[in-house]
């Protein structure tokens, strides 16, 4: 395996085939024999790949040395190569022969490909030579195949690739094979695809972000910062406690420090400037305050509009305006909404809204505002980090399977994006704050049943709300409702609601790029600041 990755490869030998070739005295017989063995299945932490759906056993008896083209169209071993974890995993396909082998590996041809693609035949003696063999004894190994595999986001279709293995004796086989027995087996081996911590992070870029952060996590256990495994593969804090205050610069009236928490570095993001210009590709630090602004509604609508009950599009949301334009982003008192049917009260923000200062130092960024293909309330059991992630970042609008009735009869035009400073907390933001023992487990399950017990999934999320209820950014898909958005509930399981009710609000924001963090110990005595 290439570099980059962490030093974590899980390498198991897969019993799937063993290859026995006797040679005769003359051409006239040649036997190959093929046995299986093993049950197939590796299990290691978040590494788990298993072999499926084999068919085919490679028997040839009274074989002879074969022209390609006739070994191409033998029958195949086909085999399921599958991916059952939520990150990303890159493996090798290899065949070691045995100790008992006396066969040279220039005397055997392959064919291995994907179902469905070509590929062409070689000498096995041509393939790349593994650096150590894994089998004991084993006289050689050769790698056959190196191939990548997306996190499976569903345990009901995860993700999988369908190969054809093909072996024959070489056609111009000399002496040299007579008398002779090949015995091998395949191995397969796989890690995780993210990258080292701090050794080759810090060698790339010693003055990032992310070299700063994880080498105070060396140092520091509680610190607990791990990457998702996602496509952009964002450093997160994880765990119960963390240590990832952070002092921006915001200030009460008092002149007492207003704290917030990293949530992480976040990969491939797009900066919005004032002109409408963008730059991609930024890696940029998200932040959420510490403690809740209040309760507040999500939205509230003209009477009438989807029966009263506000529309679940926040570019068009009430709170989104509260945030990035009215009384909590100019630090001053007004009218918020609090409940369905435009209710409102006075909202006074001039003790905890955002200081101008504070505002130059949070960044216009395109925000993802898609939601999951599915209707959440017949798919409760899709909705784990990954997959919620994925559909954050989809095209999926939120009236997708609601066009009629009552509560799907506004004309608001639905976005998958949004340019802006302050937002909310993804789903799967939740979903990958969780560490400790149980985060390879939670991962795994749907945040709709994290509120049971086992795996304690809640109480290793400090991501968990404190109020009752906390509003996240992710609308939710309904076949009766195009107003419900996705809440996480302090007994720590992912809902929804209508956006109209008072829950509880923690503002998110992404620092403005080259904002350099003086490394604390991230507690809230000694957080972790911003140079001057």
């Amino acid at each position: 395996m290439g570099g980059g990755l962490l030093n974590k490869k899980i390498v198991i030998i897969l019993l799937i085939l063993t290859i026995t070739i006797t040679i005769g005295g003359s051409y006239a017989f040649w036997q190959i024999t093929k046995s299986q063995t093993g049950d197939n299945v590796i299990t290691s932490g978040c590494v788990d790949l298993t072999i499926d759906n084999q068919t085919n056993n490679i028997q040839l008896n009274n074989a002879y040395p074969t022209e390609d083209s006739e070994g191409q169209n033998l029958d195949p071993f086909i085999f399921t190569v599958t991916n059952h974890c939520n990150v990303k995993m890159d493996y090798e396909i290899g065949l070691e022969t045995l100790s008992d082998t006396n066969l040279e590996s220039k005397y055997v041809k392959v064919l291995i490909n994907e179902q469905g693609k070509t590929g062409s035949s070689k000498l096995l003696s041509t393939y790349e030579n593994e650096s150590k063999t894994i089998i004991d004894g084993a006289k050689e190994g050769r790698i056959l195949l190196e191939g990548k595999l997306e996190p499976t986001t569903d345990n009901n279709n995860p993700s999988k690739k369908d190969y054809e293995l093909r072996l024959w004796l070489d056609y111009d086989a000399d002496k040299g094979a007579m008398s002779k027995t090949f015995r091998s087996k395949i191995v397969l081996s796989g890690v995780e695809n993210t990258p080292k911590r701090s050794d080759e992070v810090c060698d790339t870029n010693p003055d990032s972000v992310d070299c700063k952060l994880l080498k105070n996590d060396d140092k520091n256990e509680e610190a607990q910062l791990a990457y998702d495994g996602t496509e952009e593969n964002n450093l997160r804090y994880i765990g119960a406690t963390p240590n990832n205050y952070i002092d921006i610069g915001d200030r009460d009236l008092d002149g007492q420090p207003i704290l917030w928490r990293i949530i992480g570095v976040m990969n491939n993001m797009t900066i919005v400037g004032d002109d409408d210009s963008e730059s991609a590709w930024q890696s940029l630090v998200k932040i959420i305050r510490a403690d809740s602004i209040g309760n507040w509604s999500w939205d509230s609508s003209a009477s009438g509009v989807n029966y009263g009950y506000g529309v679940n599009e926040w570019s068009e949301s009430d709170l989104m305006t509260t945030l990035n334009s009215g009384a909590y982003w100019s630090k001053t008192s007004g009218q918020c909404y609090s409940g369905s049917n435009d209710s409102q009260k006075a909202c006074d923000f001039s003790s905890i809204g955002l200081t101008k200062e504070v505002r130059n130092k949070i960044a216009k960024v395109r925000w993802n505002t898609g939601t999951m293909p599915d209707e959440y309330s017949s798919n409760t059991s899709k909705t784990t980090a990954s997959y919620m992630y994925q559909g954050e970042r989809s095209d999926n609008h939120r009236k997708k399977f609601c066009s009629s009735g009552s509560y799907c009869n506004d004309i608001v035009e639905r976005t998958s994006t949004w340019d802006g400073y302050i937002g909310l907390m993804y789903p799967s933001d939740y979903g990958y704050a969780v560490g400790g023992e149980v985060r390879n487990s939670c991962l795994a399950k749907t945040m709709y049943n994290w509120n049971g017990s086992s795996p304690d999934c809640k109480g290793n999320d400090w991501l968990l709300p404190t109020s009752s209820y906390e509003w996240t950014l992710t609308p939710d898909p309904d076949s009766s409702y195009a107003t419900y958005v996705f809440n996480v509930y302090s007994s720590g399981y992912l809902n929804e609601s209508n956006v109209g009710p008072t829950y509880s609000v923690r503002p998110v924001a992404y620092l403005t790029p080259g904002t350099q963090i003086v490394v604390g110990e991230g507690t809230k005595e000694n957080p972790h600041t911003l140079k001057a």
